[in-house]
C-alpha cells in the first residue's frame, strides 16, 4: 500500500486543490506534531498554517512549504480552511480567519500558485448579516467559516459558498450554506441560501461540482449542541443519529439549488476501511472524478467516484 503524504513533522487536515496544466496543487491546514496531540484543538488553533504540496498523479506529493500563516494580534491571528479559483490572470484563495472583531474570511492572491500574499489590512468577509430565502421564508444568515469558491464564473459571477448560520433559529439546527457572489473578487453580495436542512449546528467545508445534468454539494454535518434536532434523528439511519460529524452529499437540478438529500447521501467509511472528514471531489488525471480527504492526518489516496442514478455518489477502492 502506498505511503500517504504529510510534510515531515507535521499533521495535516482540511484540504483543497487547484490545477494548472498537469500539476495539482494541494493546500491544507498543517500543525507541528510537537504540540503533542493531533486532536488537541485548543493547542492547534493559533498554530495552523496553510501548507502546500504538488503532484501530477494525486498519489506522489512534493512538499512546497507553507503559503499563508497566522499573524498574531491581527485580524487573522488564526486561520483555517479555504479554496482556490482563477480570475483575470491571478489566483485567489479565500480562507477562514479569526482574530478581529468581525473577521470571518481573508483573501490571499497569487500569480503562480506558489507565492501568496494577503493584500489590504482587513478581512474580505465579516460577520454581518446577509439576506436570504429558503422555501419561501425570508431570513438572515451570517458567515462562520470555510469559504468555497466555485472555480469557474457562472454568467460572469464568481460564487463563494460558506458554512453559515440562520439568525434567530435554534443553534442545533441553524446550520446552512450561505452564498456570496462577485464579479471582481473584491465586492461581494449575498446570493442567498443554497441549502438549509435544519439538521445541524454547521454545514462545514462545502464544495460543489457538476456531473451530467446534476449538481452535487459535499459538506460535513457538525453537531456540537447537547440536543440533536428531531428532524435529524427522524431522517438518518440508526448508526448516525448521535454521530457528531457526518459527511453528506446533497444534490440539485441547478447550481443555485436547492440542495437536498437524495438516495444514500451519507459517506461514513472509505471503501478501503479508512475514515475521513471533509472531502473534495475533483477531476483526476484521466478526467474521471476522484475524492480526496485527510485520513490519519495525511492526504488520502484518490478514490474513484461513481454516480448512481438514485443520487449521491459511490466510491471505489484506490487503483
Amino acid at each position: 500500500m502506498e505511503e500517504l503524504f504529510a510534510p515531515p513533522g507535521l499533521w495535516i487536515h482540511d484540504l483543497w486543490f487547484a490545477r494548472e496544466g498537469d500539476t495539482y496543487h494541494a493546500y491544507y491546514l498543517q500543525v507541528p506534531q510537537a504540540i503533542g496531540s493531533a486532536n488537541d484543538w485548543s493547542a492547534r488553533h493559533d498554530l495552523q498554517q496553510i501548507g502546500h504540496a504538488t503532484s501530477t498523479d494525486l498519489i506522489h506529493w512534493q512538499d512546497q512549504g507553507p503559503v499563508v500563516t497566522p499573524m498574531p494580534r491581527l485580524w487573522r491571528s488564526a486561520i483555517a480552511t479555504g479554496s482556490v479559483a482563477r480570475h483575470d490572470g491571478k489566483w485567489f484563495m479565500p480562507f477562514s480567519a479569526t482574530g478581529g472583531k468581525d473577521s470571518v474570511v481573508g483573501m490571499a492572491v497569487s500569480n503562480d500558485l506558489n507565492t501568496w500574499k494577503v493584500p489590504g489590512d482587513g478581512p474580505l468577509v465579516t460577520s454581518q448579516a446577509y439576506p436570504g430565502e429558503w422555501q419561501g421564508r425570508k431570513l438572515q444568515w451570517k458567515a462562520l467559516a470555510d469559504p468555497y469558491l466555485y472555480p469557474e464564473p457562472i454568467d460572469g459571477w464568481y460564487y463563494m459558498l460558506i458554512n453559515a448560520r440562520v439568525q434567530g433559529d435554534p443553534l442545533n439546527s441553524a446550520g446552512c450554506i450561505g452564498v456570496l457572489r462577485s464579479r471582481d473578487m473584491q465586492a461581494w453580495e449575498s446570493a442567498g441560501v443554497f441549502s438549509y436542512p435544519q439538521w445541524c449546528d454547521r454545514m462545514e467545508t462545502p464544495c460543489v461540482w457538476k456531473h451530467g445534468d446534476r449538481w452535487y454539494l459535499c459538506f460535513g454535518t457538525a453537531h456540537d449542541q447537547t440536543e440533536f434536532p428531531e428532524k435529524w434523528t427522524n431522517s438518518v439511519p440508526e448508526s448516525l443519529k448521535k454521530k457528531l460529524r457526518v459527511n453528506a452529499i446533497f444534490t440539485a437540478d441547478q447550481f443555485t439549488g436547492p440542495y437536498e438529500p437524495l438516495g444514500e447521501w451519507w459517506l461514513d467509511k472509505m471503501p478501503d476501511g479508512r475514515s475521513g472528514y471533509i472531502h473534495k471531489i475533483i477531476p483526476g488525471p484521466d478526467g474521471n472524478d476522484v475524492l480526496l480527504t485527510s485520513t490519519d492526518w495525511k492526504i488520502s489516496p484518490p478514490y474513484p467516484v461513481e454516480y448512481p442514478a438514485a443520487g449521491s455518489i459511490r466510491l471505489k477502492k484506490p487503483q
